[in-house]
């Protein structure tokens, strides 16, 4: 990965407090509010909106970076970084990101399901750009260097960072099988059991093929599950 590479922005959600001011009714358990006590309200009213605009413009300041980790660290350092976030990094960094997938991999007819990290050796961390910050996260053990120029890390872009968030809001399980088109496979169980023939379509989504079958002498398209079929050997 290189510098002129950027990946997934991160939008921080701030909870909006509302606040309800009573009304007056016109019966015998009314409650009169004097001038100070309007007052006291609004001035309360307008300290929480403060505080809204105030966080919210803490927010539109964080910016995404690319912490690069030594192989296998990428864990440890995210774990690191999640500790400090109430002491050291507090208010300071917002989130980090280990972007990983569910994957099933099909390979020999053994299916097996595993998560892999679809970055691997990069973490995202979005932050308020901060030297000390910086000089603290490129100290953790099993961090390499924060991506960017000589000077100071390259902020990630927004509609990269847009992207790694879309991809891990899928929740679909990606499918990898060591199948290929016009590959002759020979069915092991179901109806068409002993049959041979060569793949047509592969839908990896589905964990489904479709073979052209010889049945009675003529080539019928079968749709198979992956399980169903293996690769064929010809012994001869």
């Amino acid at each position: 990965m290189d510098n002129d590479q950027s990946l997934e922005e991160l939008e921080i959600e701030s909870e909006t407090q509302v606040s309800s001011n009573g009304d007056v009714v016109e019966d015998n358990n009314s409650i009169i509010l004097d001038e100070e006590d309007i007052l006291e309200d609004d001035a309360a009213v307008h300290s929480e909106s403060s505080e809204d605009v105030e966080s919210a413009k803490v927010n539109e300041a964080a910016q995404w970076y690319i912490v690069q980790c030594y192989a296998l660290y990428e864990q440890k350092v995210r774990d690191r970084i999640l500790q400090m976030l109430e002491n050291e990094f507090k208010d300071i960094v917002f989130r980090v990101l280990l972007p990983e997938e569910e994957t099933v991999e099909i390979k020999n007819n053994e299916r097996k399901e595993k998560v892999k990290k679809m970055f691997p050796g990069y973490l995202f961390v979005q932050m308020i750009p901060d030297e000390g910050t910086w000089y603290l996260i490129r100290r953790l053990p099993g961090v390499a260097k924060l991506v960017g120029t000589k000077n100071e890390p390259t902020p990630v872009t927004e509609d990269e960072i847009n992207r790694i968030l879309r991809q891990l809001g899928e929740k679909m399980k990606k499918i990898e099988v060591d199948f290929e088109l016009n590959e002759t496979i020979k069915v092991i169980s179901g109806p068409f059991r002993g049959y041979t023939g060569s793949i047509s379509e592969i839908n990896a989504e589905r964990g489904k093929l479709k073979s052209l079958i010889s049945i009675f002498g003529r080539e019928t398209p079968v749709e198979l599950d992956f399980d169903q079929v293996e690769k064929y050997v010809d012994n001869k």
